[in-house]
């Protein structure tokens, strides 16, 4: 164990500068690009997912003391769920758990990402001496997460893999080149609602949900539905490897009148 990391944001710089050695770029690279994958990540990218990876953690940072009664105490205890959780959301996990103190629950499906990141986590955990976040390589199971007050899913309801028909219409590109032209739009709606709203039951409110602007409707709905109030913030930023806008949105009960 290394003895200086003894607070969380030593711990913190630690444990990104060793991933970053860790990973396998080239598999990576060739897991998101089929054709002249192994140079999908070159140095340059990986500096900008890197930067992009610190603002979007400080951003839910933030969102996250917003949680608290009192401006300006620390970010709200608690847990966060990541849902579809990948190589972008790297510096969000490792801030949240060991900058923040807390505990999340990250999921992705299963593929070689998940593999090749949590190897890295592995391995980068021994050679440092504490624990590190895992991505579970599984389907989100809600009766599995302990209730939370942030869910992170970005960028989930328009991956062209799960939801190939919606992906196409939330990009208005049905019908273009960049089209993915598979799916069933009627049946990926119900799924799209049904695995958004099995992460809301996981909320206790005051909470944080951090998605992208073409997924915005969808929470726009679920929460109308519950009756919750939805704060929508003025500035969002772009993700790392798709470039979608990402909000960090407070949710809240609607105030009972007397």
């Amino acid at each position: 164990m290394t003895p200086s990391l003894n607070d969380g944001a030593q711990r913190f710089s630690a444990a990104l500068s060793e991933l970053e050695a860790e990973l396998d770029w080239s598999r990576l690279g060739e897991a998101y690009c089929h054709e002249g994958g192994r140079d999908f990540f070159c140095d340059e990218s990986i500096a900008a997912l890197r930067e992009t990876g610190l603002l979007l953690a400080g951003d839910v940072a933030d969102g996250l003391a917003g949680l608290t009664p009192e401006p300006g105490s620390a970010p709200a205890p608690g847990r966060s769920l990541y849902i579809g959780a990948a190589l972008a959301e790297l510096p969000l996990l490792l801030c949240e758990s060991l900058v923040l103190g807390r505990s999340v629950h990250a999921c992705s499906l299963p593929g070689p990402e998940p593999e090749l990141l949590n190897a890295a986590l592995s391995a980068v955990s021994t050679r440092l001496g504490f624990d590190l976040p895992r991505i579970h390589a599984a389907p989100f199971e809600p009766d599995t997460v302990a209730p939370c007050n942030h869910v992170w899913l970005v960028s989930v309801l328009t991956d062209p893999e799960a939801f190939p028909a919606l992906h196409d219409e939330l990009y208005e590109r049905g019908g273009g080149e960049l089209a993915t032209g598979k799916g069933h739009l009627p049946e990926e709606l119900v799924a799209a609602r049904r695995l958004l709203s099995l992460a809301l039951d996981t909320l206790e409110l005051p909470a944080l949900v951090s998605t992208t602007d073409e997924e915005l409707i969808f929470l726009h709905e679920a929460c109308a539905a519950r009756g919750w109030l939805l704060s929508e913030p003025q500035e969002g930023r772009l993700s790392g490897i798709v470039g979608d806008p990402v909000r960090c949105h407070l949710v809240s009960p609607v105030p009972t009148t007397e």
